[in-house]
C-alpha cells in the first residue's frame, strides 16, 4: 500500500485560502454564528451573521436562519426595530417559521410584531414563470414586498441538451420577459431562476442548476407561484360559442316539436300530459 504523503506547504496554504473563499467557509461562519448564539454571545453571533451573509453563498434556508439569530441578538441587545426588521425577512423566506418558546417575552416580542405585519399583508415574497412561446420567452414575475431582491439570474436551455445553460442577469423587475434561444423549435425548455440580494445570497429561486424546472406542451396551463412554470395558450373562445349555439339550437327545436303535437304524450308512468 503506498503512503500518503504530506502535501508542500504552499499548496495547503492555497486550500486554506480556497476553503476560506468557497460557500463551505459561509457555512462555516453560519455555524459559528449558532455557537456564539449558544454561548450567549449576542455581540459575536452579529458580526458573524453579518459575516456569512456578505459570503453571498447562502440558501434561502440558511439566509432565513441568519435572519433569525440576527432577531434574537438585536432584540438581546435592546435594539427592537432592528429585531423585528430581521424577523420580517426571516418570515418571508420561511412564513410557517417559529422562534424558541424558551425565550424571554421581551426576545419574542418582536417576533410577534413581525409576524403580525404579515398577517395583514395578502402578498408574499414569490416567483413565478410562465413560457410565453408566441414570445419566444419566459415571463418571469416577482413579488418582493420588503425589497429583498436585487438581482434576478435567468438561466435556459431546450429540454435534454447537453450544453451549458443560456444565462441573463439584470435587475429586480417586478415582470420581464427573457429571451430563450431554444425557442420556437423546442418542445420542452428546461430553466432556473435564482432571485439574489445585494450580496449574492439566494433569498427565492425556481429549480437548481443539477435539477432544474422544465416548461412545455405537456404541462398544464398558467404558472404555479412559487415552484415552476406552465405555457400561455390562444384562448378558443369561439369552440365554446358553438358548443352553446348547438345545445340551445336543439333545445329550442324540441320544444317546437311538443308544442306542435296535437295528440297527447304518454310516459312510461302512465301518467298523461295534454
Amino acid at each position: 500500500m503506498r503512503a500518503f504523503r504530506p502535501l508542500p506547504r504552499s499548496w495547503a496554504l492555497a486550500l486554506a485560502l480556497l476553503a476560506l473563499s468557497s460557500p463551505a467557509g459561509a457555512q462555516d461562519l453560519l455555524g459559528q454564528a449558532e455557537e456564539a448564539y449558544m454561548n450567549v454571545d449576542f455581540e459575536r453571533t452579529l458580526e458573524l451573521c453579518g459575516r456569512a451573509m456578505a459570503s453571498g453563498s447562502l440558501s434561502p434556508e440558511r439566509l432565513a436562519r441568519v435572519y433569525e439569530l440576527m432577531g434574537i441578538a438585536h432584540a438581546a441587545n435592546g435594539d427592537e426595530d432592528a429585531s423585528r426588521e430581521a424577523y420580517k425577512k426571516m418570515l418571508a423566506l420561511r412564513p410557517d417559521a417559529q422562534v424558541d418558546t424558551n425565550l424571554a417575552p421581551r426576545l419574542r416580542s418582536p417576533f410577534m410584531e413581525a409576524r403580525g405585519y404579515w398577517a395583514t399583508r395578502s402578498d408574499r415574497l414569490s416567483l413565478e414563470a410562465v413560457l410565453v412561446r408566441a414570445e419566444r420567452g419566459l415571463r418571469v414575475t416577482l413579488s418582493d414586498p420588503l425589497g429583498m431582491v436585487a438581482s434576478l439570474v435567468v438561466l435556459t436551455r431546450g429540454a435534454g441538451e447537453l450544453r451549458p445553460y443560456d444565462e441573463h442577469r439584470g435587475p429586480a423587475q417586478l415582470t420581464s420577459l427573457v429571451e430563450v434561444a431554444a425557442l420556437p423549435e423546442a418542445d420542452r425548455i428546461e430553466y432556473v431562476i435564482e432571485a439574489l440580494d445585494a450580496a449574492g445570497n439566494r433569498v427565492a429561486q425556481l429549480g437548481t442548476r443539477d435539477t432544474p424546472n422544465s416548461v412545455g406542451r405537456d404541462t398544464p396551463r398558467g404558472g404555479e407561484r412559487g415552484v415552476g412554470g406552465g405555457e400561455e395558450r390562444p384562448r378558443r373562445w369561439w369552440i365554446a360559442g358553438v358548443v352553446a349555439a348547438i345545445v340551445v339550437g336543439a333545445a329550442l327545436g324540441v320544444g317546437l316539436y311538443y308544442g306542435l303535437r296535437t295528440e297527447p304524450v304518454t310516459l312510461q308512468s302512465q301518467v298523461v300530459f295534454r
